[in-house]
């Protein structure tokens, strides 16, 4: 069973910024030496929904603060 602290979720807003998401996903996982992940996809009426599981919890809060940095930049921009 995975930590619960090795669990990431993430709204989306729109197709556009899922699609930042899966790109950052794939550069953070080669960069990271591919570790083990499990990615939920949810939708719902607010958008679209991403569960992310690694079975460390270091990589996943590192993986949480990045995002949130980046989506951070992209909204500024």
């Amino acid at each position: 069973m995975v930590p619960s602290d090795a669990i990431a979720e993430f709204r989306l807003a729109d197709t556009a910024e899922a699609a930042s998401f899966s790109t950052f996903l794939q550069g953070f996982l080669s960069a990271n030496g591919y570790p083990f992940v499990i990615i939920h996809n949810a939708p719902d009426l607010t958008g679209e929904r991403r569960r992310v599981e690694f079975e460390d919890a270091r990589v996943s809060r590192k993986f949480a603060q990045e995002w949130l940095r980046l989506r951070g930049t992209l909204g500024q921009a």
